[in-house]
């Protein structure tokens, strides 16, 4: 089979900037490419391993290309794509001038990057709902059907375990099939439609994917704990599928927002001791909750009031009351923690949620406080506080399925 046609359906809205990241939301081709070239790498990774990046490098440009290999043999192309109009921030979340304040606070968490700022407008989105045919082929000429299932395969992850755009490991842009026009590369390879009805069925329609799709490409290999890099292997990929159905897409991803707001604000130790740090003592321990990703911008309003009373000019108030915490040596780490939203066959929508236990950042990196004098520094956490976290939904939410025998 030369190429496979599917309907693909936005289950949340997506954020994905064109020329312009704050316009008009794009849906390119080269977006999707990039996806499935990191869910590849992650599957790549549980064969292979996470130490031989050469051999991973290899059978990565295989499949997508490299600038050394050449062109890839998978095309990926986008049609007929979503004419509704985009849905800006504000609209998504309820955000009410008046009151200043939202009536979805869980989604104005997970979704806070896109918020309006003082130099940007805020973000738009494709809204949830919305559909576009993709079409996953060969170059022409090319008769590489390994590559091709690759690729499904790639695809099969993306639209089961996250999403597409930014935001989206905190449910924005999740992504699902709703139709395959022909035939699948290999009988073998599972379906790409969800078919499961219930978060039990769809906990063992998962489970039996990804024991399929490791198998398609070549078994199992050693993984360190934690990975150098997101890996899909069992010992440092954590799946699971929260036994709670929801009648929307907005109830999954408020609650579980609330919920993550109310469970990282304030948190102890963390509060006082970058509280502590950004008046200009050293941080005395690690900041746990780096765990879930970098940059964080703390502001404490406490301190901004103090010193608004004591006769400070507003901006160089909020300067002096702010602290971003970032690496030493890298000012970005994405979130270990993906958050999905998958719509079932009979309608309702579950939370999906996948760990990768891979290190945080680069061996002998630290984390580092920048605020106003010189920077302070620290070694990275662990990421327990995830754990912990998982354990918060178990209590609040619903009983966490995890998938496992894959």
């Amino acid at each position: 089979m030369q190429a496979i046609p599917l309907t693909v359906e936005t289950v949340t809205p997506l954020f994905l900037g064109g020329a312009d990241p704050r316009g008009e939301p794009e849906l390119r081709a080269a977006s999707i490419r990039g996806a499935l070239r990191f869910w590849l790498r992650a599957l790549l990774g549980g064969v292979i391993g996470d130490s031989n990046l050469d051999a991973l490098r290899q059978a990565e440009a295989a499949v997508f290309g490299s600038t050394d290999t050449g062109a890839s043999p998978v095309v990926v192309r986008v049609f007929n794509l979503p004419k509704h109009s985009s849905v800006p921030f504000s609209a998504l979340t309820g955000w009410n001038p008046s009151s200043k304040s939202y009536a979805q606070p869980g989604i104005a968490y997970l979704f806070f990057a896109a918020r309006e700022t003082q130099n940007e407008p805020e973000r738009k989105a494709i809204p949830a709902g919305s559909s576009f045919e993709l079409e996953l082929s060969l170059r022409a000429g090319v008769q590489d059907q390994d590559a091709l299932l690759k690729a499904y395969a790639a695809l099969w992850l993306l639209t089961h375990l996250s999403g597409l755009g930014a935001r989206s490991r905190r449910g924005a842009g999740s992504l699902q099939v709703t139709q395959v026009h022909g035939n699948v590369p290999n009988p073998a390879l599972p379906s790409l439609e969800i078919r499961a009805s219930t978060p039990e069925q769809l906990q063992t329609e998962l489970q039996e994917g990804l024991s399929r799709l490791r198998k398609s490409v070549g078994g199992s290999a050693s993984v360190d704990c934690p990975s150098r890099f997101d890996v899909l292997h069992p010992r440092v990929c954590k799946i699971w599928v929260v036994d709670k159905e929801f009648s929307s897409w907005e109830e999954a991803l408020d609650t579980i927002g609330q919920r993550m707001q109310q469970f990282r604000n304030r948190r102890p130790p963390d509060y006082q001791n970058v509280k502590n740090a950004v008046q200009g003592q050293p941080l005395m321990q690690s900041v746990k909750r780096a765990a879930f990703g970098l940059p964080i911008v703390f502001f404490f309003s406490s301190l901004y009031k103090q010193y608004i009373q004591q006769g400070m000019k507003k901006d160089q108030a909020r300067t002096k009351a702010t602290g971003t915490l970032e690496g030493s040596e890298h000012d970005r780490r994405a979130s270990p923690l993906f958050i999905r939203v998958t719509r079932l066959a009979n309608g309702k929508y579950v939370l999906v949620l996948t760990l990768f236990q891979a290190q945080l950042l680069e061996a002998g990196e630290k984390l580092k406080l920048k605020r106003q004098g010189p920077p302070t520094y620290v070694n990275a956490p662990d990421l327990s506080l995830i754990d912990d976290f998982i354990q918060e939904v178990r209590r609040n939410i619903g009983p966490c399925l995890e998938v496992t025998g894959w």
